[in-house]
């Protein structure tokens, strides 16, 4: 097994990092607060999109069966203090996940932690950690229009009465009307169990820690942001997105003006029933280098 996961990753070098691997992405110096989204910025236009090729991920099951994301077209820049990318790639249908079985459109990017250390490409390894930032076409959704609730994604359900969803409703009912918040939240299980996803506010975007398959956990009080727009393409369709993320992130990626770093990216195309393991990735770590302040 482990000659075989060898040979894919030479293939993977030998076909994948040559060209702008060589290169790199080159992070390009503005005067801008990059920490307010702008997807038509203007600061955009002066910025050459580099093309990412993706392949399918074919190293862990359930793998893909094809390459649903060929391409990724990626700029990037920064202003000394925060640093955003600007994605775009083709799909044909905008997919937000909610009812079961629907998955969402995202796009993700993975950062080394540690200085001087570039660690496996599949999510690091024991004492090896990588940082990703993730953004989902479900997260905008909530940011947007506020989170979903069983009532909101299933209307016509009929269920047993929980005090979170009802406990405006039944005014009538003097215990229900006592009912506190602290009380209410025994009913969400994920902020019981203290999943920051289940009551960090809403952004967009999830900032994450691995050390290899399996192993990601989501961090608490970040400061990423993330907005993402998909647009009617003649027959086709498209998703652009901005990441903005503060170079130097506590207990996560460091990024420095003048240095060099590495870069990978995944793409989810959910109306195909991409989700977890399925989905289009960088085989190599792109190396990304950052202009230095002028």
């Amino acid at each position: 097994m482990m000659k075989k996961i060898y040979a894919l990753m030479v293939v993977s070098y030998l076909l994948w990092g040559q060209g702008l691997w060589a290169e790199g992405l080159i992070a390009k110096y503005v005067k801008e607060d990059l920490s307010k989204l702008n997807l038509e910025a203007l600061f955009w236009k002066e910025v050459t999109p580099e093309t990412i090729q993706l392949i399918a991920q074919p190293m862990v099951a359930p793998r893909p069966q094809k390459t649903l994301t060929e391409k990724l077209w990626v700029q990037v820049v920064h202003n000394g203090e925060w640093m955003a990318f600007r994605f775009k790639w083709k799909d044909k249908e905008k997919s937000e996940a909610g009812p079961l079985g629907k998955f969402s459109d995202a796009v993700a990017i993975q950062f080394p932690v540690k200085e001087k250390e570039v660690p496996p490409i599949f999510m690091g390894a024991k004492d090896s950690p990588v940082h990703i930032l993730h953004w989902r076409a479900q997260y905008q959704k909530d940011k947007e229009k506020g989170f979903q609730t069983m009532k909101d994604i299933y209307p016509n359900m009929n269920m047993d009465m929980y005090p979170l969803e009802f406990a405006n409703q039944y005014s009538h009912d003097e215990m229900l009307k006592k009912i506190t918040e602290e009380q209410r939240e025994v009913f969400v299980s994920g902020k019981s169990a203290g999943n920051p996803q289940s009551f960090q506010k809403i952004k967009g975007v999830d900032e994450m820690m691995a050390e290899g398959f399996g192993s990601s956990s989501v961090i608490e009080n970040t400061r990423a942001e993330a907005q993402g727009i998909w647009q009617k393409k003649g027959k086709e369709g498209e998703w652009v997105v901005q990441i903005s993320r503060p170079l130097a992130l506590e207990g996560g990626s460091i990024l420095k003006a003048g240095q060099k770093s590495f870069m990978a990216f995944a793409v989810w195309q959910g109306g195909e029933g991409e989700v977890g393991c399925r989905k289009s990735v960088t085989m190599t770590w792109v190396p990304l280098i950052i202009e230095d302040k002028k």
